[in-house]
Parts: C-alpha cells; sequence; structure tokens
C-alpha cells in the first residue's frame, strides 16, 4: 500500500537538484524542513514505487508534491559526517528507485512520466552530490583530464568511477542495437540538455554495433564537423564522458536490425567519400543528415518500415528566442538525447558516471537552466562580443580557405570543421565566453560554501547565488560610470 506519510528523504533529494520548472528563488517564503532516518526513509520511497497500487493518479500527486516540496532545504543544518556515512546506502537506493520507475514507465500515463523524468534529475544529482562527499573526490574540469589516457568508464575500476548496473546488464554483455545515453562536458553540451522544455541531464546518443562474426564493438555516431562515422568502442566510452546511460530495446531483434540497417548505410556513404553530414537545423524529417539523435531514429525507423518511432516522448523547443533564433532552430516538436531515458519500450541496462565530472556538471547545469531563466522571464536577450563576431567572421571565412593554417597559427586558434555553420560557431563561442564568466564565479563561492559548512554548494544554492549575481551585474551595466565593470551584461541582457 502507498504509505501516505510524505516520505522526508526526498527534501534532501530536492534540495541537491533544484528543478527548473516552477521556481521561485526570490521570492519564496517556504521554510526549510527538518528530518532524520534518511535510509529508513529512503527505504520507504522503494516500498512506495514498487507497491501495485502505486497507479499513474497516485504518481503524479506523490512525486510531484515532492518536487515541489524539496528545492528549499538548507542543508547547513545537517551533519556533513552524517551524509558521509549514509551517502552510499542512500545512493544504492535512489537508483533501486530509480531502477523500479524505469521498470514500471509502460504503467503510467504521459503526465505521470514527465513527472518521473524531473525526478530521474533529481535522484542523479542526489547520488552525485552525496557520493562525492563520501568519497572525498577532488572536482576536476575537463582541461584537467586526459580522456584517452584514462581507465575505460563502465569496463574498468576506478574510485571515482560509478557504475550501476540492473539484473538485465550484469555481465556488461553489450548487444548490436544497444543505445548509450551520454552527458558530455562542455556548455554545448549543457546546452543541449537543456535546450528542451524537460531539461535533462544528456547531450549525446551512441549507437551499439557488434560485429557478427568477430564479436568486435564499435560505435555509430553523428559529431558537429565530423557528421555519421564509425568509432572504437572504447574510444568512444573514454570521449569525455561525465555519464552514460546504456539501454536495450525490449525487441532485441528490431534493436539488432537497426543496427545493421544504420552499418549498412553509413558504411555506403563512407565508402562513396560522402559521409552523411551533420543536421545542424535539428529537422527531424530529412534524413539526409542526422544529429547524434537522429541515427537512432532512422535507424529502428528503418528496421520497422516506419512503424517504430524515436522519441516515444517527444520533447520541445520553447522559449529562449534569442538563443533558438540565432541557432536557426524551429519551435516544436524534437528529439532530445535525454528522452530516451523514459522510453517504455527501452530496458534500462546500467548507468555509468565520473564522480571527478559531476560536480562541473551540476555548476554547468545551474548556469545554463538560469541563463534560460532570463531569457525566458526576463527577455534577455545574446548580444555578440568582438571574439563571437570574429568567430562567426573573418574566422569562418579564412577556415574554408588556403589561409586557414597561417591564420590559425598567427592566432593561436584551435582547429574546427569548415562544415560548422557561421551562425553556429559564433553562437557557441558567445555561450562559452558568458560561461567562463558564470563558471569562475560560481566555482569561487562554491569553494568558500564548502570552506564556510563542510559541504559544496547545492543546485538550488547555485541558482540562488547566480541569481544575486546577475541583479548586482546588471545594477553596473544600468549605472554608465561602471558599465565596464558588468562582466556578463555585455554579453546577455534584457531588450
Amino acid at each position: 500500500m502507498i504509505n501516505p506519510k510524505f516520505p522526508m528523504v526526498f527534501l534532501l533529494f530536492g534540495a541537491l537538484s533544484c528543478s527548473q520548472l516552477q521556481r521561485d528563488i526570490a521570492g519564496s517564503s517556504r521554510h526549510p524542513l527538518a528530518f532524520n532516518d534518511l535510509v529508513g526513509l529512503s527505504e520507504e520511497i522503494i516500498e512506495t514505487v514498487e507497491a501495485p497500487d502505486f497507479d499513474s493518479k497516485a504518481c503524479k500527486s506523490y512525486l510531484r508534491d515532492l518536487e515541489i516540496s524539496l528545492d528549499h532545504l538548507d542543508l547547513q543544518n545537517l551533519s556533513a559526517q552524517e551524509l558521509k556515512n549514509q551517502a552510499h546506502k542512500i545512493a544504492d537506493n535512489s537508483w533501486r528507485a530509480r531502477a523500479i520507475l524505469h521498470s514500471r514507465l509502460n504503467e503510467f500515463d504521459k503526465e505521470c512520466v514527465f513527472q518521473i523524468q524531473s525526478n530521474f534529475r533529481q535522484f542523479r544529482f542526489i547520488e552525485d552530490y552525496l557520493l562525492e562527499l563520501a568519497l572525498d573526490v577532488k572536482p576536476l574540469g575537463p582541461a584537467d583530464i586526459k580522456f584517452q589516457e584514462q581507465p575505460v568508464p563502465m569496463l574498468d575500476p576506478m574510485n571515482e568511477y560509478i557504475t550501476r548496473l540492473t539484473k538485465n546488464g550484469e555481465g556488461l554483455n553489450f548487444e548490436d542495437g544497444d543505445i548509450l545515453v551520454t552527458r558530455g562536458v562542455s556548455f554545448l553540451s549543457s546546452m543541449i540538455a537543456r535546450l528542451g522544455t524537460r531539461a535533462t541531464q544528456f547531450s549525446h546518443i551512441v549507437m551499439v554495433h557488434k560485429d557478427e562474426k568477430t564479436g568486435e564493438l564499435k560505435t555509430i555516431e553523428s559529431y558537429v564537423g565530423v557528421g555519421v562515422a564509425f568509432y572504437d568502442f572504447k574510444y568512444a566510452l573514454k570521449n569525455e564522458n561525465a555519464r552514460i546511460l546504456w539501454l536495450r530495446s525490449k525487441d532485441r531483434q528490431l534493436g539488432q536490425r537497426a543496427s545493421k540497417k544504420m552499418t549498412a548505410l553509413v558504411k555506403s556513404h563512407l565508402e562513396r567519400n560522402k559521409p552523411i553530414k551533420y543536421d545542424y537545423e535539428l529537422n527531424f524529417n530529412d534524413a539526409t543528415t542526422m544529429s547524434c539523435a537522429e541515427v537512432s531514429q532512422v535507424a529502428f525507423e528503418m528496421a520497422s518500415g516506419g512503424s517504430f518511432r524515436i522519441p516515444y516522448y517527444p520533447n520541445e523547443i520553447s522559449g529562449a528566442e534569442s538563443l533558438v533564433s540565432r541557432l536557426k532552430l524551429t519551435a516544436g516538436p524534437t528529439y532530445e538525447p535525454g528522452d530516451m531515458e523514459i522510453d517504455p519500450r527501452f530496458e534500462l541496462m546500467g548507468e555509468f558516471q565520473d564522480l571527478r565530472l559531476t560536480r562541473d556538471s551540476r555548476i554547468k547545469d545551474a548556469i545554463m537552466s538560469e541563463m534560460f531563466r532570463w531569457m525566458n522571464e526576463y527577455e534577455y536577450q545574446l548580444v555578440d562580443t568582438m571574439k563571437s563576431k570574429l568567430a562567426g567572421g573573418l574566422i569562418w571565412k579564412a577556415r574554408r580557405t588556403f589561409l586557414w593554417p597561417l591564420v590559425k597559427k598567427g592566432l593561436k586558434l584551435d582547429d574546427f570543421s569548415k562544415e560548422i555553420p557561421a551562425n553556429m560557431l559564433s553562437t557557441v563561442t558567445l555561450i562559452n565566453q558568458i560561461g567562463e564568466v558564470l563558471v569562475k564565479e560560481l566555482k569561487t563561492q562554491d569553494a568558500a560554501f564548502e570552506k564556510k559548512h563542510g559541504i559544496p554548494m547545492t543546485a538550488y544554492d547555485m541558482a540562488r547565488a547566480l541569481e544575486h549575481y546577475r541583479q548586482n551585474d546588471l545594477r553596473l551595466y544600468k549605472n554608465k560610470k561602471s558599465r565596464k565593470s558588468a562582466l556578463i551584461h555585455n554579453m546577455l541582457r534584457p531588450q
């Protein structure tokens, strides 16, 4: 039976995850709530979500009430040592609750499934946060890691690597047609994960191909500036991933056919030296170009004669008009990589996280969520800088000429594909500039917070800090005498 008592452990979950939707940071009058026995209460959650009478109606009310009530807990009132001591058990129970909810997705209606996706985001944040504390993980940024020199995620052991498997995933036997949904480490990855109305924690989709004769594993992926190609499996796993979600079609023969169909298509293009180009406009009705998500979409459509359409629950592009229009995206239904985590036609096999990078992801997620909120609530517009103008102008043009090696060397520029559109290059350059300012600010505040309280900032703390920073920077910008001191409002400001 469903226990009507509110499971207070979720008060901890929400404090760490900070829901993107219906959040009122500045004006909230909610007070922090007290709780104890986190392990016992996390076990109560498991009992609740696996109960036979936990139906769509109960799901929506129960999980939504949790989400609304969670976001404002002040963890400073808790013992850091107690959190560390209980971290592994709570994280284990969180994973188990997620696995149970995933296994029951086909029992629930759309509204319940969307709510579950929000809670999945919360659960992952609590797992990351507590395990970082318990293992005393040193947080790193992407520039601090030589990814191809690291142990292989999921396959090799490492203290900061966490791999969780369901019963079906035991043994780590990857099959033809398996899907890996990953999270990259760049601001572009954070932007992709937050682009849809339903924010997720994923930015890329990988299709697994297993050779029938040799058993060799490869991946089929599409990358910006490269298009669709094959990659060594271990290389793909080590390719700058903060987290990896492993899924398998419940119709295993369909998954295998999908992989074979896409393999044949990609091979034919590569053999003719005409690789399938990346789809920069995310047009899911045109398979002549493909984003990473479209690779899996087209593969399963070909294998099913068009009857198996991914995603099961399309996301939606809306709001953040300044960003969407610059990238020339069309508002409306879309396919976000994170949509795969709530497709009831796929079973959950396992999940991986690199705890060295999860704090960096949490910071970037908080920044992108707030930037999107500023665009939507305050009508903030992106304003080109000299650097972003050059990137989308002279530098972009130079990349397409024989002079590029000289320009690259003279200006000490990183190489990039000439396939990348000018509008995307300038936009990503601008987003990175804004992000660098906010990451520096947030990491400084996070370090000071941890020194004072013994624990890092939660996502809610980060969102609140970013809002205060926005207000202060706006005041500087509005004053002509101090305008030059404003760091972000010269690049992003109200219309």
